[in-house]
């Protein structure tokens, strides 16, 4: 039996054996999408494209006369620090 997604009907008894077929379609479906092969190469090359590489952000070097914003451009450039040292 295909998948059904309208079946169960709203407020019908459910039966074991068409919600154990809509489950069973379901694993059929799914087992149909191919997986991919993933290697370590595309790992590294995934990560090296990622947030943890952060070496073209240039740090703010900021001086603001708010010391609220000062600390939180301080902390973005100690991030970065500590981000490409990783």
């Amino acid at each position: 039996m295909p998948f059904d997604p309208t079946y169960p009907p709203a407020n019908a008894e459910i039966e074991s054996a068409p919600l154990r077929d809509q489950f069973n379609s379901l694993k059929t479906l799914i087992d149909a999408v191919p997986t991919p092969d993933v290697t370590q190469v595309d790992l590294n090359n995934a990560i090296e494209t990622t947030a943890r590489n952060c070496d073209s952000v240039a740090k703010l070097d900021m001086v603001s006369g708010d010391a609220d914003v000062q600390t939180i451009a301080d902390k973005v450039d100690e991030l970065l620090e500590v981000m490409r040292r990783n």
